[in-house]
């Protein structure tokens, strides 16, 4: 594998030093655009609990405990887990914050547990997606709200490009997401893109 390759594949599983240089980056300004235009399509409330998943660096984590009373953070990277508790120690000294590592598809919580669950640049990488979307379902409570942000229309040129690197990275356009949602259970669900970048973000209720 040549190293341009085994370093983006870094953004599907952060492994050891390459690992280490993605997540510091991706923390220290590589989504924090997008992610603050994603936030922007959210309604939070100080009493939620809310639980990011595919965490990263734990940058939004970190977002979400500045509008919520509580934020857990999943993933499956041990790199990530590792520099998302150390972006959140504070946080998780006082007990407003969690980081689990595991997989999207067995999360390891409770039913009805979250106001808001969301997913910022990673649903690429889901394994089993339809799985993943029913666990989603599953603990989130009636009303809640799943938000996906991606930097990808999954047509865009970028995008293509990088699918064809990164092994096991699947694009998706806003209506499949839309489909792959509805066929989850969830209901209300809103696209919204920009007219600049190919971003999208697609929420949905339980």
């Amino acid at each position: 594998m040549s190293i341009v390759k085994k370093f983006f594949n870094n953004t599907r599983k952060p492994e050891g030093k390459l690992g280490r240089i993605m997540v510091n980056g991706m923390n220290s300004g590589g989504h924090t655009a997008l992610a603050e235009w994603g936030f922007g399509f959210l309604n939070t409330d100080k009493s939620f609990i809310a639980l990011d998943c595919g965490c990263g660096g734990g940058a939004n984590v970190k977002r979400l405990l500045d509008k919520c009373d509580k934020a857990y953070g999943i993933d499956y990277s041990p790199v990530s887990v590792e520099k998302s508790k150390e972006v959140n120690a504070e946080a998780i000294k006082s007990g407003r914050c969690e980081i689990h590592q595991c997989d999207v598809r067995s999360l390891p919580f409770e039913n009805d547990s979250f106001d808001l669950v969301t997913a910022f640049e990673t649903v690429y990488f889901w394994q089993e997606i339809d799985k993943a979307f029913a666990e989603i379902f599953r603990v989130l409570k009636n009303g809640g709200t799943f938000a996906i942000t991606n930097e990808s229309t999954g047509t865009d040129k970028t995008s293509v490009k990088f699918s064809q690197i990164i092994d096991g990275m699947n694009l998706y356009t806003p209506e499949k997401l839309e489909e792959l949602l509805e066929n989850a259970g969830f209901r209300n669900i809103e696209i919204h893109t920009d007219s600049q970048k190919p971003w999208t973000n697609v929420t949905a209720e339980k």
